[in-house]
């Protein structure tokens, strides 16, 4: 069980990293501006996880594996970026490609902190508090998006298109029911599993929640 968190929590790490690095670049950041979006894209969720269960000071700051790793990716993928255009590949090719990366980072990601973070509840001694379960997951997963979107003063995605907040409550509740009759480690994997599918899906046929307008009234 502790392998799984710990598989989950890193390619989390690694997965929001990127997502966060990738809109910085995106919106034409400095080094700076990259490696800061990218680590606290990668922490954010955690942090805010961690403050909702009185867990002060949070993790990330008296555990910095996790702000390591998130810093030494995001400097991977900058040299993989330099070595890319060093050999004239196709510059135009990073550039197309960028949303659909920040898409399948968001949602490994999704997956992997909301099952860490639906975990940390319930080990909490929280584990017959359904409603802290699936919001704790669900800010776990969701916050460090939400930070990364409004540091490059984007409306929250998960606000606004396609299903991403709901499947990160959806996976929560699976995870919920499957750990009562699965052992931990695999009902964690299922759940995770499920919210990246419904994430993959959601994008590809573009499936958003409903939304409503007031209209004015007629003069």
């Amino acid at each position: 069980m502790e392998l799984t968190f710990f598989i989950l929590e890193m390619l989390g790490t690694i997965a929001f990293s990127i997502s966060g690095a990738v809109a910085a670049i995106d919106n034409n950041m400095d080094l700076l501006g990259i490696t800061t979006l990218g680590i606290t894209t990668a922490v954010g969720g955690g942090i805010m996880r961690d403050v909702t269960l009185g867990v002060v000071p949070p993790n990330a700051f008296r555990q910095p594996i996790y702000v390591t790793v998130a810093f030494i990716t995001i400097i991977v993928f900058l040299i993989g970026i330099k070595i890319w255009n060093h050999f004239r590949l196709i510059p135009e090719v990073i550039t197309s490609h960028l949303k659909t990366l920040i898409n399948i980072s968001d949602a490994i990601g999704l997956g992997a902190f909301t099952m860490t973070g639906a975990n940390v509840a319930i080990n909490s001694g929280h584990s017959d508090n359904l409603l802290l379960i699936v919001f704790v997951g669900f800010l776990t997963g969701c916050g460090g998006g939400v930070l990364r979107d409004i540091f490059t003063t984007k409306k929250p995605y998960i606000f606004t298109k396609h299903v991403y907040g709901l499947a990160s409550i959806i996976g929560a509740l699976i995870y919920f029911v499957l750990r009562q009759y699965l052992a931990g480690n695999v009902a964690m994997m299922i759940s995770a599993a499920a919210i990246v599918l419904i994430r993959f899906i959601s994008a590809k046929f573009k499936l958003s929640l409903p939304k409503f307008k007031i209209k004015p009234p007629k003069s």
